[in-house]
């Protein structure tokens, strides 16, 4: 209907010559809305008010002239030009080069309707195509500007070459050549940068593949030269791009002298790091929690964990804006790390909270601790855009000694503690004191020791699944796995409960085993009923050395004859980095035996796609923390969609998990998410009764 709808000005002293043209007009099938105007400041109020189509101006008006109505038109529009019909009321239109030269775009006449019909469906369909141009024009240059901000961040080695010669580096190419400048380098030839026995090859390779119509992604191992004259070994890849609108090459080269140690280290050290902050991340926060809480179970020492809110953190991101708060944020960060005691470790834990982990606390010491904390951010004046900023925080404590619980159920205390402080009012301390019965560490692990048993061997524990659903068609069953254990009262214990216990005790393997013989039965009923299912089936980190998984799984899938890439596995990112060696084996045999790999909750890390240069994955499940506020958080939105993008041009393909509305869900298929899972969709159920058609369309 809107390409049906006409908004136009008609310049004119009649109001007849308007009617006129409005019925015409409907008659061809138009929604035509106009405005008369016999003078310019009526003009520049319509222009003003009704962002016009079209203009139509009577030839002979006394009050303004085509030429003066030209110039008010132009003068105050500053988008598309307006285009402007003069129409004579007579049959003559004779004097076309005098309308155009006074700034028409045409002439034509109100005796003759069915030509001025023709006139204006043409200006407005080129009128409309200016705007489409402009506006796709604009979002190219917006893409552009990003995919800039990308390489220029970015930590591999890039450069664009035009007819061999460099037109661009980024930093970390000029840091592979020890190059201060960019300016050093532009205008050299790339061969200068091949080592001189390795050039003619190079040469050659470089002409073929600029013969090609169709330059695809290429690679190159060669031997790189310094202007230092140092020498070393690389991979050139070679991809067809564009720089300012000219056609030329991209080249990213990494080196292959790093060691799989040095490169394990280098990732784990990237995936540590909070993207906006510097600061450690919640994953590795959670990573040093169950080092300290294993220290203090010896009796090493004993600990604590702070989390640090910032209190009305939405009014102070209302009042300074989205990129004001990240600003504020960052600034906060860097007054915590002047703050914290030696050897203790910060993390940002929410978009709006940080933690501390400190060593050597007691109940008193930490309270005097977290009080230093408090008068540090009430201290702390920042300054934005002429607005002055100070804020509170509250603080929830949680003690860890050898009585204390596994990690998820310390972090638990913690976030109970920071409620309660914050409930409290603002700058409030709590410090969570454990209840009479809460189990220590040992003891859940005891308890649950005979509790995995038992459920391995009589079948006590239960699959629930819940539905990883496409958001551009695809209506494909897709659902992920999950366990949960039985009780001896029928209740269920969550894995997040009892898996911490099984991987301290040497078990996890074996529930994993559980898991895949169950999953796979299942899916092998479901096909035989004629359902196209995909289970996405999660793996421990003890499972990624497990050297039998692999034979064992292939005569699984040729015993129960399932189809190819129905099942896929996941590995979370954090034990992808720390296990890189296994991980990369894993994902290389599971593809020989046609199964899928997933790396989840990824994303958080400084760099977290240089782990895609080493494992070669199907999907990337984004970390529950981007869908934090997703709809207001522009932060998280840029995260999201940079990451979406960078995992297509790869040719990954993105799930977001805990996605919580509809709301939500609208944002992230703009961004090209491909897949999304949730309790708004539906929470894991013991049964798969979700209709996929229904989001496919």
């Amino acid at each position: 209907m809107a390409e049906k709808t006409i908004n136009l000005i008609i310049v004119d002293d009649s109001f007849d010559t308007e009617q006129k043209i409005i019925s015409t007009m409907r008659t061809l099938g138009y929604a035509a809305r106009s405005t008369r105007v016999e003078d310019d400041e009526d003009l520049i109020e319509a222009i003003k008010s009704q962002h016009p189509d079209l203009v139509l101006y009577s030839q002979g008006m006394e009050l303004i002239s085509l030429k003066d109505a030209c110039k008010v038109i132009s003068e105050n529009t500053n988008k598309a030009p307006i285009p402007v019909i003069a129409v004579d009321k007579t049959e003559s239109i004779s004097n076309v080069s005098e309308a155009m030269s006074a700034g028409a775009v045409d002439l034509s006449s109100y005796k003759n309707l069915k030509h001025l019909m023709q006139v204006i469906q043409r200006e407005v369909k080129a009128y409309r195509n200016w705007k489409q141009n402009d506006f796709l024009k604009k979002a190219l240059d917006e893409s552009e500007r990003r995919c800039n901000s990308l390489l220029d961040s970015s930590r591999d080695a890039i450069a664009y070459i035009h007819e061999g010669m460099h037109v661009y580096s980024n930093e970390s190419y000029l840091s592979m050549f020890e190059i201060e400048q960019s300016d050093d380098l532009e205008g050299i030839p790339i061969l200068d940068m091949v080592a001189h026995d390795n050039r003619d090859e190079f040469k050659e390779f470089l002409r073929d593949y600029m013969k090609k119509e169709e330059s695809g992604l290429e690679k190159l191992k060669t031997r790189l030269h310094k202007f230092n004259g140092k020498e070393f070994d690389g991979e050139m890849e070679f991809s067809a791009a564009r720089i300012e609108g000219e056609p030329c090459i991209q080249v990213v080269i990494r080196k292959e002298d790093v060691s799989s140690e040095e490169l394990e280290r280098q990732l784990k050290l990237l995936s540590q790091k909070d993207q906006l902050t510097g600061l450690y991340n919640r994953q590795h926060c959670v990573e040093e929690l169950e080092n300290v809480i294993s220290e203090c179970e010896k009796g090493e020492n004993n600990a604590a964990i702070m989390e640090i809110r910032i209190d009305n953190f939405d009014s102070i991101k209302n009042g300074i804006g989205v990129v004001g708060a990240d600003k504020y944020i960052v600034a906060v960060a860097k007054e915590l790390q002047n703050a914290i005691h030696e050897n203790d470790i910060l993390s940002r834990y929410t978009h709006a909270s940080f933690t501390i982990i400190a060593r050597n606390h007691d109940k008193d010491s930490i309270d005097s601790y977290a009080r230093e904390i408090q008068n540090k951010i009430g201290d702390f004046e920042f300054e934005i855009s002429e607005e002055k900023v100070n804020a509170t925080c509250s603080i929830g404590v949680a003690l860890i000694d050898k009585n204390s619980p596994e990690c998820n159920e310390v972090l638990a205390r913690t976030e109970k503690a920071s409620d309660e402080a914050v409930t409290n009012g603002t700058n409030q301390i709590s410090i969570y004191i454990p209840k009479e019965g809460e189990l220590t560490r040992h003891e859940a692990d005891s308890r649950f020791r005979s509790q995995i048993t038992d459920s391995i061997k009589n079948n006590k524990f239960v699959l629930y699944y819940q539905p990883i659903v496409s958001l551009h068609g695809d209506t494909d069953e897709r659902y992920e796995v999950f366990v949960r254990m039985k009780a001896d009262d029928d209740t269920l214990i969550m894995p997040q409960d009892f898996f911490p216990t099984a991987e301290r005790i040497g078990m996890a393997i074996a529930v994993d085993r559980w898991v895949l013989t169950r999953t796979i039965q299942v899916l092998h009923d479901r096909w035989k009923k004629g359902n196209r299912t995909r289970f996405f089936i999660k793996l421990s980190a003890p499972s990624l050395k497990d050297d039998t998984l692999i034979g064992w799984l292939d005569y699984q899938i040729k015993e129960k004859q399932l189809p190819p890439d129905c099942l896929i596995f996941e590995v979370k990112e954090a034990a992808a980095v720390t296990n890189l060696k296994y991980t990369k084996i894993l994902c290389e045999n599971l593809r020989k035996i046609k199964c899928g790999f997933v790396l989840d909750d990824f994303g958080t890390g400084a760099n977290p796609f240089q782990l895609l240069d080493h494992i070669d994955v199907d999907y990337i499940r984004l970390d529950r923390s981007f869908m934090d506020d997703i709809t207001e958080n522009a932060q998280h939105q840029e995260t999201v969609q940079r990451l979406a993008e960078q995992a297509t041009e790869r040719g990954k393909l993105t799930i977001t998990q805990f996605v919580p509305d509809a709301a939500s869900l609208s944002v992230l298929w703009g961004m090209g998410v491909n897949f999304i899972q949730g309790y708004f969709l539906q929470e894991p159920s013991p049964e798969m009764t979700y209709d996929f058609t229904d989001m496919g369309g």
